[in-house]
């Protein structure tokens, strides 16, 4: 009797652990196929977007760059915490360069539109 209840606990145990290893998989595969679906013409035109697409969305979709709106020299610090924190492989040079400076081109910090703004603060 007491192989029957252990033999059942695992069971109780193992089931959902499989059941919920095999949602995160499907989650993952789910995002993987998002990813690939993206194409480069999400991004703003400009000089660089070839390069942000194919270099950025190796790890993450555009989504993140999309509504993120950093300053150039956020976007250049988030390159160095990108490579120390998450080993990115580190740019460097023009190619540095050219991403950062398409970052903060197309998807730097937006201006609120006149009628949006606060009239009781400068």
């Amino acid at each position: 009797m007491r192989l029957r209840l252990t033999a059942l606990a695992w069971l109780a145990i193992l089931v959902p652990t499989l059941a919920l290893g095999q949602g995160a998989s499907q989650a993952d595969e789910a995002l993987a196929l998002q990813q690939r679906a993206e194409e480069e013409t999400v991004l703003t035109e400009g000089e660089g977007r070839s390069e942000v697409f194919g270099y950025c969305t190796a790890c993450h979709n555009t989504a993140l760059i999309r509504r993120s709106r950093f300053t150039r020299p956020q976007w250049d610090g988030l390159m160095d915490w990108m490579t120390e924190r998450h080993g990115m492989n580190p740019l460097e040079g023009e190619f540095r360069d050219t991403i950062v400076d398409y970052l903060a081109r197309h998807y730097g910090p937006a201006q609120a539109p006149a009628r949006g703004r606060n009239p009781f603060l400068n």
